[in-house]
């Protein structure tokens, strides 16, 4: 079995071996608009009808059948959200992940098919992740016979957690059965989300024992089909899928914008938002030179700083209990009143109301990373 990586865990019940770690990208990630055709195909099974929204953020209809178009991820999430909210209806994610098939991904599909086994089928797929569509980090271990894919979404999705989540599951479950040409056999899913009206569609698609409100998100299965040989190998050709495939990602992140850098580095200094100086340190320049170069990409440090701070104020309400006073500290507010005239003003809302409207406190799970700066997934 290919390993890149190896590195033993030692938890409170068991060790785990970290197959495959996580990867995070650097630069400013654009996704192909066509990845969002199984989603609109669903919309249009609803009779939402796309295009106004498609319109309405910036994305042409033409886009979605070109496969060289691409679009930023702030686009992207836009149109998901609107789309959601228009629709309202549960379990849309569980929906539309099946259909992201390895045939899907195109010259990725192409290089995971041809792997020697399911390890390296997800090796490649992961080493390519801005070939799919994703907003998780992604990785792989071992655990008491047991192989783990476990996923941690980027901390700046806003209202399209839930979906997202629910997407990437079944569309990672997807990815092992096409590539192994049967379905793959699960043990359990764990899901770091309440339990929702729809739990039986989690079942109906994974077939197994699924936990609600679990520390992380992740479907496991027995670690010995890690090794099963896949029916389409042929390393040559892998080779060369996987050569097209490195240059296909070098033009799908952009590594030009600063303003990503210093994002990045907002959401990666653990339970802090850090001050201009300390990211000039992190990155030896001076505060004047970094200002000057945000100036140039038509944007602020402070303004990185507010949307940062209202992403992530998001996701501490609606999945984590922390108390209003620890989110105010996390976020860099004097106090609780502080950041709850901040919130109001972005969202015209109290965050406590956001809260109950997600059904009150949410599994308790911090999702900053912790004192290390390590972050699971």
């Amino acid at each position: 079995m290919f390993v890149n990586f190896r590195q033993h865990i030692k938890g409170e019940e068991a060790i785990k071996t970290l197959i495959l770690p996580p990867v995070k990208p650097i630069g400013r990630l654009r996704h192909r608009a066509y990845g969002l055709k199984p989603f609109i195909a669903i919309l249009k099974e609803e009779g939402l009808d796309a295009l106004p929204i498609l319109t309405d953020i910036g994305i042409p209809l033409s886009a979605l059948d070109d496969p060289d178009y691409t679009m930023d991820r702030e686009k992207e999430l836009a149109f998901v959200a609107s789309a959601l909210e228009a629709l309202d209806r549960p379990g849309l994610g569980l929906r539309c992940g099946p259909r992201y098939h390895l045939s899907f991904y195109g010259m990725l599909g192409l290089a995971a098919m041809t792997s020697e086994n399911l390890a390296e089928a997800f090796r490649v797929v992961f080493k390519y992740l801005p070939m799919t569509w994703t907003y998780m980090y992604w990785s792989l271990y071992t655990e008491n016979g047991e192989a783990v894919i476990e996923l941690e979404p980027h901390q700046d999705i806003g209202k399209c957690r839930p979906y997202m989540v629910e997407r990437s599951l079944a569309a990672g479950y997807t990815v092992g059965c096409d590539a192994l040409g049967f379905t793959l056999p699960l043990t359990e899913v764990n899901v770091a989300l309440p339990e929702p009206s729809h739990a039986q569609l989690y079942r109906d698609t994974f077939n197994c024992q699924i936990n609600f409100n679990a520390d992380s998100n992740n479907f496991r299965f027995s670690e010995s089909y890690l090794e099963t040989p896949l029916l389409q190998t042929e390393s040559e050709s892998a080779r060369i899928f996987a050569a097209q495939c490195e240059q296909i990602c070098a033009n799908l992140v952009e590594q030009g914008s600063f303003s990503e850098v210093i994002r990045q580095h907002l959401l990666q200094l653990p339970n802090q938002i850090a001050s201009l100086e300390k990211i000039a340190e992190r990155l030896h320049m001076t505060p004047r030179t970094i200002q000057r170069k945000l100036a140039a990409e038509k944007t602020s440090y402070l303004e990185l700083v507010e949307n940062v701070r209202h992403n992530l104020a998001a996701e501490y309400l609606r999945t984590t209990g922390l108390t209003m006073e620890e989110i105010a500290v996390r976020l860099g507010y004097a106090d609780a009143p502080s950041f709850s005239h901040a919130f109001k003003r972005w969202t015209g809302m109290a965050p406590g109301s956001m809260r109950e409207s997600n059904g009150g406190r949410a599994n308790g799970r911090d999702l900053r990373p912790g004192p290390s700066g390590a972050q699971s997934a």
